[in-house]
């Protein structure tokens, strides 16, 4: 009988320490990944300001590009791939008009009939009057569709939402969603700051107009202006800032999208802010 209280007495007394060193490698993994993303997320941070005073340089042929070009900082011993894209050189979901929509749709492969159809879905999903458009979708036809929710009737939160809209499927989502934002709030775009998806869905724009459109894009608006004079153009204007770099044998792609201020002790407001 002591032999087996000896016996018993010892393995409780292994499996605590082996219970100890799990313990102990558990807190020491979750000590070194909170250390890596705290410092993933400050080189974000670092990219995203360095990209706004890039924005807001006073000397113009050093002020940096709104068109998606990329810049290289380093920051803290990691070089960042760093581009700015302006948002309104994209199509505004709830601002544009279909005819707009329905060219981006057909850009993207839909046939004329079926872009405009759809484009009909997009804004009646954002449209609060119950009246549907020809081709389009109100309450009715997403419950006869069996559908769990109803469209918004008002405006889109996100460009995800997009998903949502009938007979969008994520295969046509992802090739359109590059051109597209919530947050330019204009219902017309600027070409001299428009991605190549944007530029392919304007009237008359063949592949070849795009490339060239794209090549002859040597300066912009922003380059001509005094360092007076950004502020001022700038003010409520919403910017999406990519980063892109390497840690720990790791690529951190990250895209924060901004509103710019006139107050110099917080030159923007976050607007969107994630890992892609």
């Amino acid at each position: 009988m002591p032999v087996v209280s000896v016996l018993w007495g010892l393995g409780l007394l292994a499996a605590i320490s082996l219970s100890l060193l799990w313990s102990g490698n558990m807190s020491y993994s979750l000590a070194r990944n909170g250390l890596e993303m705290a410092s993933v997320n400050a080189t974000v941070e670092a990219g995203v300001n360095r990209a706004v005073a890039g924005l807001l340089e006073p000397r113009s042929e050093r002020r940096w590009r709104t068109d998606g070009g990329t810049q290289n900082f380093e920051f803290s011993g990691t070089s960042i791939r760093i581009s700015i894209q302006d948002e309104l050189g994209k199509i505004d979901l709830n601002q544009a008009e279909g005819s707009l929509l329905a060219g981006l749709l057909r850009s993207a492969g839909l046939d004329s009939g079926s872009a405009s159809a759809l484009a009909d879905k997009i804004v009646d999903w954002r449209t609060a009057t119950p009246l549907k458009h020809l081709n389009g979708a109100k309450e009715q036809d997403y419950r006869a569709l069996g559908s769990g929710y109803r469209p918004r009737n008002g405006p889109f939160q996100s460009v995800d939402e997009l998903l949502l809209v009938m007979d969008m499927t994520p295969a046509l989502f992802q090739r359109i969603e590059p051109a597209l934002t919530v947050y330019s709030g204009r219902q017309f775009l600027d070409p001299q700051v428009a991605p190549r998806e944007v530029l392919r869905a304007l009237p008359n724009m063949t592949p070849d107009a795009v490339e060239s459109a794209l090549a002859a894009r040597v300066s912009q608006q922003l380059m001509e202006r005094s360092a007076s004079d950004v502020m001022t153009f700038l003010q409520g204007r919403a910017f999406t800032i990519r980063t892109e770099f390497e840690k720990s044998n790791r690529t951190f792609v990250h895209e924060a999208t901004v509103r710019l201020t006139q107050n110099p002790n917080q030159p923007y407001w976050l607007l969107s802010w994630g890992a892609k």
